[in-house]
């Protein structure tokens, strides 16, 4: 995105998702150096595009669940104040997950985060309620970092983590999708031409075949 298609998509009135606005705003900072030069061009406040460009730096797969709404921006900004990626993830997770966890209840765990020094776990279980034990993807019979590896893969992905769960446990995070896919195909391929050479061995070659010798 150059930046006079920032400026653009930063002064239009058309609906946009948070990603595609936190990427505009990303490169009008690293032209101008600060959110308040960004305001003085495009309008609003330097505050306001400073938001925004934090929640563009939080991992793509957490980009994507605020994109789709199932995290608010609300609870984005909120997640987005936390240093440590993976207590992001965490935070993301369980919004997703507990589903009742109000974007006030993400500020106040947030702040007992950065303010207190609690882990974003004891932060969690003390302020919300939240009981880990009882979320849904961290029930997986599998080491803790490795259930939330499931939801970055997935959601990197723009996937559930349901819908990969299974082929990653089986196969390790590293899946390549297209390899298995690619895979599949020459697998089904093999399978035709199996069949086709059973049906010439036992004399059920098809009408409109070609003989190959002349």
């Amino acid at each position: 995105m150059d930046t006079q298609t920032a400026r653009e998509l930063l002064t239009s009135q058309d609906a946009k998702k948070p990603s595609e606005i936190g990427e505009a705003v990303d490169v009008l900072y690293k032209e101008l150096g600060t959110y308040q030069a960004i305001a003085q061009q495009v309008g609003r406040s330097d505050k306001f595009w400073g938001v925004r460009h934090r929640i563009f730096q939080l991992p793509v797969g957490i980009q994507w669940k605020i994109d789709e709404g199932t995290i608010s921006l609300t609870q984005g900004v909120q997640i987005s104040r936390l240093k440590d990626e993976a207590d992001q993830w965490l935070l993301a997770v369980t919004i997703i997950e507990a589903k009742d966890l109000t974007a006030e209840e993400c500020k106040n765990v947030v702040n007992l985060v950065l303010n207190e020094g609690k882990s974003i776990r004891e932060a969690l279980s003390v302020l919300a309620g939240i009981r880990f034990d009882k979320i849904q993807p961290l029930l997986l019979p599998l080491g803790f970092d490795i259930r939330l590896e499931i939801c970055k893969v997935a959601w990197a992905r723009h996937s559930e983590w349901g819908d990969l769960c299974y082929r990653l446990i089986l196969q390790g995070l590293d899946v390549d999708i297209e390899a298995i896919a690619s895979q599949l195909e020459n697998l089904v391929s093999d399978l035709r031409k199996v069949g086709k050479t059973k049906q010439v061995s036992d004399g059920n070659e098809p009408e409109n075949s070609v003989c190959q010798d002349n």
